[in-house]
């Protein structure tokens, strides 16, 4: 039988220290900087505030045009950047197609990049030894693995996406810890082949039904990382999840699953970015 690991499940310990440490004193505020308005990146902004202002952290928006130069935007990131009342920063991405991210790359501070966008975290996260602020969605997914008591040592991994928020960092994390990771991505001749000995599949394509039940070897952990809009205007993820239930052992929802463990690993971040810098 089928075990649905729920993201509400998974977060509640992390829910619980964030609340502590709230409790007793810490005031952690998170920036999110965000160009236009895209609907997409509205509703992500508006559930971050949704999740994060009830346990105390405080969120200010800062919002662009569409068409803001540049020279403007990159201001506005250092005034945001250098602003000590604000302690994390979440860009939301992608940018206008006319704005580089090189500025913001090379200049956020370490400790306010919550996100592991700058150069310095991200160059932590693929070296040996401590690491800087992990992306969110990556960290999430380990989050969940050990909420089940998943151990990655000698396990075969199937990871489908190779895309810098999830794919790339995920792949070494989980090299890291043991497990032998196959990754796959839209040039993958067999996929069927690639996934059916996995005991992990992990997907972040954004191809809706990409994954289905003859991709699953009995028993094997799913952790669904896509977010897509079905026919009939529903959230649904990469995995055909009804299918899949009745050869998986783990699966995650969609929504409720990868994405709510995402939201509380960035206030998780935004805490521990207010301490260091006290």
């Amino acid at each position: 039988m089928v075990q649905i690991i729920k993201g509400m499940d998974v977060i509640q310990p992390i829910k619980q220290v964030i609340i502590q440490s709230i409790e007793n004193g810490i005031k952690p505020c998170l920036g999110i900087i965000r160009i236009g308005n895209r609907s997409s990146e509205i509703s992500y902004e508006k559930s971050v505030i949704k999740q994060l202002q009830p346990l105390g952290i405080v969120v200010e928006s800062i919002v662009l045009p569409e068409d803001v130069t540049q020279e403007m935007f990159d201001q506005t990131f250092d005034d945001v950047n250098q602003n000590s009342s604000i302690n994390g920063i979440l860009l939301l991405k992608p940018l206008p197609q006319h704005l580089s991210i090189d500025y913001v790359e090379k200049n956020i501070d370490p400790l306010k990049d919550v996100d592991c966008i700058g150069n310095v975290n991200m160059s932590k996260l693929y070296k040996d030894g401590k690491k800087g602020f992990l992306p969110c969605t990556a960290e999430a997914v380990l989050e969940i693995l050990e909420h089940i008591n998943f151990d990655l040592v000698g396990k075969k991994v199937a990871l489908v996406g190779f895309g810098m928020v999830i794919g790339r960092p995920a792949a070494h994390l989980l090299v890291e810890r043991g497990a032998t990771v196959t990754i796959c991505h839209k040039d993958t001749k067999d996929l069927v082949k690639e996934c059916i000995d996995a005991d992990l599949i992990i997907v972040a394509t954004g191809v809706i039904g990409l994954i289905s039940s003859q991709h699953v070897k009995p028993g094997a952990v799913i952790v669904d990382v896509g977010i897509n809009v079905d026919e009939n205007g529903k959230l649904c993820g990469d995995v055909c999840y009804d299918a899949v239930q009745s050869v998986a052992g783990y699966i995650t929802p969609v929504p409720g699953g990868v994405g709510t463990v995402t939201t509380y690993t960035l206030a998780k971040h935004t805490l521990n970015a207010c301490i260091m810098q006290k």
